[in-house]
């Protein structure tokens, strides 16, 4: 089975940036629980401190959906839903 990696973008509205990040801390807390996942890390950009690039690693595909129907992913979309300017979601495969 090959893993596979999300690469998310998440651009905080200012105003919500304090809020968010323990909502990011928490997700990541939880999902690196998951058995499907074999890492899960929070980073924040150097130069915007509102932009924040989440770097996931997952064994399946099925792991990946199991985890986006767990409930702290589930609360992780409502919390942040209306608080960000831009979210960008990118699942890739290494081909070699």
């Amino acid at each position: 089975m090959m893993e596979l990696k999300i690469v998310a973008v998440i651009v905080v509205k200012a105003a919500y940036k304090e809020e968010l990040e323990k909502v990011f801390h928490t997700v990541v807390d939880e999902t690196r629980k998951e058995t499907g996942n074999v890492s899960y890390d929070l980073h924040q950009d150097c130069k915007d401190p509102l932009k924040y690039t989440i770097l996931e690693v997952w064994k399946s595909q099925a792991a990946i959906d199991e985890h986006n129907a767990s409930a702290h992913f589930k609360a992780f979309v409502t919390a942040i839903e209306g608080k960000v300017e831009s979210l960008t979601v990118d699942v890739i495969k290494k081909i070699y």
